[in-house]
């Protein structure tokens, strides 16, 4: 299997959830400030990097782990769904691929945080807003990974796309 994080900026809630899925970061407690921004393209990506797909590692299971992001698109992901089934239908692809969006699990402050820090360079305030978040959504993180992995297993299609609007975020304040 092939699991695919995606949302806007691809550069927070998608690199927690495949952190999350490869057990970089633990179900246990909320990741520390230094974990979260000691992980791969956490709060680096930018405008040009959207439509890439980025490679995390395989995980327990021998499945692996991308993220990308979507940018403003509403194309991206039926336009990677048509490649898929294109890819498919020709016997080149093998493998199923879920599509998960992290998108419903992203609170105010990191939408505001990233903006600050991604948009407009301003990361000595939206960096702190950004980490706000991340303790805010961990827990909706976690169970969005789990839905994931379930909905992937019970799918009987090859290609699984995972809008995930049930997984809103309920902010945790700490």
């Amino acid at each position: 299997m092939i699991y695919i994080y995606n949302d806007y900026g691809g550069t927070h809630t998608t690199v927690l959830a495949a952190s999350y899925h490869l057990k970089k970061l633990t179900e246990e407690r909320v990741p520390t400030d230094s974990e979260v921004l000691n992980l791969p393209n956490f709060n680096k990506l930018v405008s040009r990097d959207r439509g890439k797909l980025y490679y995390h590692g395989t995980d327990d299971e021998g499945n692996r782990v991308y993220t990308i992001a979507r940018g403003p698109s509403k194309l991206l992901v039926p336009g990677m769904v048509n490649m898929l089934a294109m890819l498919i239908d020709e016997h080149k692809l093998e493998d199923k691929i879920i599509l998960s969006n992290t998108s419903p699990t992203v609170p105010l402050p990191m939408t505001i945080g990233g903006f600050l820090s991604r948009g407009l360079k301003m990361n000595t305030i939206g960096v702190p807003l950004i980490l706000m978040g991340v303790k805010q959504t961990y827990q909706n993180i976690i169970d969005l990974v789990h839905h994931t992995k379930s909905a992937a297993k019970s799918a009987s299609t090859q290609v699984v796309v995972l809008d995930n609007p049930g997984m809103r975020s309920k902010a945790r304040l700490f």
